[in-house]
């Protein structure tokens, strides 16, 4: 009866919080077939929350890993004109989109990088222009996490797979802030204003440049995009003007860098897992905004896909800020899954901006955009920097220096 309640609760938070769902919206998940039990409820409470219609996508880690493996990279390289019809149907109707990861993090560990790339790069080109529909906001989406086994079993190995599943179901309701006795719907409110108005405080101060140093030896200045906005938690769906949550969790403040003014070396906190494949104990170097020099100790070729994507790739897209002190930080776990990861931890991200991070975004030529640093690229990977000594300096455009982080936490 407890997991039945649990389940319902996650799957309304999801619903009501993370695409706010509404009569007039259909809606599609894609998700693991080890997914199949959650699935199930949140396809049951989105109907009970008047949704149109539900479609789901499911896939299979290890067949994809077989696909990956086996077929040339000439194939991996075709996109199926019947995949892109379908993304074009469906944001020609206004489909919102949730996306339930929780594969295991190290499912293509055997998958050679250049698979990989080819795969992934190709259809980031093609389905670029339907995947826009999400990414700036047009249209709602929500990124959450479901459980399965082989991801449990990574977090924590000293379990069974059984035991480490429902420890696993426990540290994401604890994360999203999931009680028995409680109304996650409105702590999620409460939550997101609790946000929002750090995120105003933020936004007074109108910096241009935002200063990291920890004893890892981050010592970097980022540019900010002189008309950055820092966000947080919600977005507005274009499509209709209804706010959605694109992250449960979240407890991330973010924003949208000078991608030609960033200088300096940043030196990776937590291991990083990406599509599949670990990489850890990294470093980027910084000169003029672009990447001059990178290495890993683990995962260096992966890395250097990532690198390498196009020119976009080699600067920033995002800034976040992340209390050391966050609930998610202080369960002291290495989700290995950026979604919960990038919540625990202050985190960059190469490649791609958010439209929603800059004024009049909409209204700048493509000539302007680049201009002013506002970066684009096929790909958009967080990686994360905070530490419980990471300091960060915000600088205004008389030169005065504000101290915004300091040992991990916000002081503003």
């Amino acid at each position: 009866m407890k997991k039945a309640l649990m389940m319902k609760k996650y799957a309304d938070l999801i619903a009501e919080v993370g695409i706010n769902c509404n009569p007039k919206q259909d809606v599609y998940i894609v998700a693991d077939v080890q997914m199949a039990t959650f699935v199930r409820y949140l396809v049951m409470r989105l109907y009970a929350k008047k949704a149109r219609s539900v479609e789901v996508d499911y896939y299979d880690t290890q067949i994809d890993k077989q696909s990956l493996m086996r077929q040339s990279i000439t194939k991996l390289s075709q996109v199926s004109e019947w995949e892109v019809l379908k993304m074009k149907e469906r944001t020609d109707r206004h489909f919102a989109k949730i996306t339930l990861v929780g594969s295991d993090p190290m499912a293509y560990k055997e998958v050679s990088s250049s698979h990989i790339k080819a795969y992934s790069s190709k259809r980031a080109e093609i389905l670029r222009p339907y995947r826009d529909k999400y990414s700036s906001n047009e249209l709602a989406w929500c990124v959450a996490a479901c459980p399965t086994p082989a991801w449990a079993k990574r977090v924590f190995p000293h379990l069974s797979r059984t035991q480490a599943e429902m420890e696993l179901w426990k540290k994401i309701y604890e994360a999203c802030r999931i009680k028995e006795e409680n109304d996650p719907v409105q702590e999620w409110k409460n939550h997101i204003a609790s946000l929002n108005q750090r995120a105003d405080a933020l936004n007074k101060y109108h910096f241009v440049a935002l200063r990291y140093n920890n004893s890892l030896g981050t010592n970097l200045t980022v540019g900010l995009e002189k008309d950055h906005i820092w966000v947080a938690a919600q977005s507005k769906q274009k499509f209709n003007d209804e706010f959605f949550t694109p992250n449960l969790p979240t407890e991330e403040i973010f924003t949208c860098p000078d991608a030609n003014n960033i200088n300096g070396i940043c030196y990776s906190s937590k291991p990083l897992c990406y599509k599949g494949q670990m990489i850890d104990k990294f470093y980027f170097e910084f000169k003029d905004g672009k990447i001059v020099n990178y290495g890993a100790e683990v995962g260096y070729d992966t890395l250097k896909s990532i690198v390498e994507t196009d020119e976009g790739s080699l600067s920033l897209g995002e800034a976040a800020l992340v209390p050391y002190q966050s609930p998610i930080s202080l369960q002291n776990i290495v989700y290995q899954e950026t979604l919960f990861d990038e919540n625990a931890s202050c985190h960059l991200a190469i490649g791609d901006s958010y439209p929603e991070t800059v004024t009049n975004y909409d209204e700048l030529s493509e000539e302007e955009k680049k201009a002013n640093g506002i970066n684009s690229s096929l790909t958009h990977v967080d990686f994360m920097i905070g530490t419980k000594d990471l300091s960060i300096v915000g600088i205004t455009a008389d030169g005065r220096e504000v101290q915004v982080f300091q040992d991990g936490n916000f002081v503003i």
